[in-house]
C-alpha cells in the first residue's frame, strides 16, 4: 500500500523559509520526500538551510526575492523557482512581516509592505501556482496565519489584519481554484529558544489561556503543514486548522483585558 502521508515526487516552495518556522517546515516537507525550493530575502542564509536538507539527503534549490517590492518580484521569484527544480505542486505561504508597532504609529506605507509580504503576495503565487500546472488536482496549498487572525493582541494591528484577510483568501480561493486544495495553519505563540525570558509575559499568559498549558513547537506546525499538503488530507480544503495548544477555542479571557 503507497505511503499517503508521503510527499514523494513533489516539488514545494516554501516562502519564507530561511529562518524560524519556514526552515523547519522546508525540512520537514524535505524529510517527507518532496523536492524543496527555499526562499528568503539573503543568499546566505537561504543556502545555509540548501545545504542542511542536501546534507540529510534532500534535495533543495535556493530563491531569494523580497515580497515587500510588491508584484514583480513576486513573479520573478516564482520563475526562478520553477527554473530551478521544475513544475511546482506544493506552495506554503509563510513568509511574514511581524512588526509589531502601535496603530497611531502605522502609517499608510507601513500598511502597504505588510500586505504586499503576509497577503498580497500568497494571492499572486497561488495564482501562478494554479495557472501554471498542468494538473490542478495535484496542487496543495497551505497558508501559514495566525491566532491573530481570529483574536489580536494590542499593537499588531497591521499583522493581525493581513492574517485575518488570508484566512478569508483561504477560503475563497479554495472555491475558485478547485480542484486544487487549499488549507491554512494558525499557529499559536511558538516556542523558541530564549522566549519564557525574553517574555515572560506571553509566556505565563500562554500557560494560563491554552488547554495543554505551553505555546506550541515550530515542529508541531510543520507537521500540520507536511498532513495538509499529503494525500492523507485529500478530502480537506477550505480549512484553517489552529495549531496553537487549543487556545482558539478555549473559554478565556483576552489577551487585552489580561493585561489589567
Amino acid at each position: 500500500m503507497a505511503d499517503r502521508g508521503s510527499l514523494s515526487g513533489r516539488t514545494a516552495l516554501v516562502t519564507g523559509s530561511a529562518t524560524g518556522l519556514g526552515r523547519v517546515i522546508a525540512e520537514a516537507l524535505a524529510r517527507a520526500g518532496a523536492q524543496v525550493v527555499v526562499h528568503g530575502r539573503h543568499e546566505a542564509t537561504v543556502q545555509e538551510v540548501v545545504r542542511g536538507i542536501a546534507a540529510s539527503g534532500g534535495t533543495a534549490a535556493p530563491v531569494v526575492g523580497d515580497f515587500s517590492a510588491g508584484t514583480a518580484a513576486v513573479q520573478e521569484m516564482f520563475a526562478e523557482a520553477v527554473a530551478r527544480l521544475g513544475p511546482l505542486d506544493l506552495l506554503i505561504n509563510n513568509a511574514a512581516d511581524q512588526r509589531l508597532t502601535p496603530a497611531a504609529e502605522e502609517n499608510a506605507a507601513t500598511w502597504r509592505e505588510i500586505l504586499e509580504v503576509n497577503l498580497l503576495a500568497a494571492v499572486e503565487l497561488t495564482r501562478l501556482i494554479c495557472t501554471s500546472s498542468h494538473d490542478r488536482a495535484a496542487v496543495s496549498i497551505v497558508n501559514v496565519t495566525s491566532v491573530e487572525g481570529l483574536a489580536p493582541f494590542p499593537g499588531h494591528a497591521a499583522y493581525a489584519a493581513s492574517k485575518a484577510a488570508l484566512h478569508a483568501f483561504t477560503a475563497s480561493a479554495a472555491g475558485e481554484w478547485a480542484p486544487a486544495r487549499v488549507n491554512a495553519v494558525a499557529p499559536g505563540l511558538i516556542e523558541r529558544a530564549g522566549l519564557q525570558q525574553d517574555w515572560p509575559q506571553g509566556w505565563a499568559f500562554w500557560e494560563q489561556s491554552s488547554p495543554l498549558g505551553r505555546p506550541v513547537t515550530a515542529s508541531e506546525v510543520a507537521e500540520a503543514v507536511v498532513f495538509l499538503a499529503s494525500p492523507m488530507a485529500s478530502g480537506i480544503s477550505g480549512v484553517t486548522l489552529p495549531v496553537d495548544a487549543g487556545w482558539a477555542s478555549a473559554p478565556r479571557t483576552t489577551w487585552g483585558s489580561s493585561q489589567g
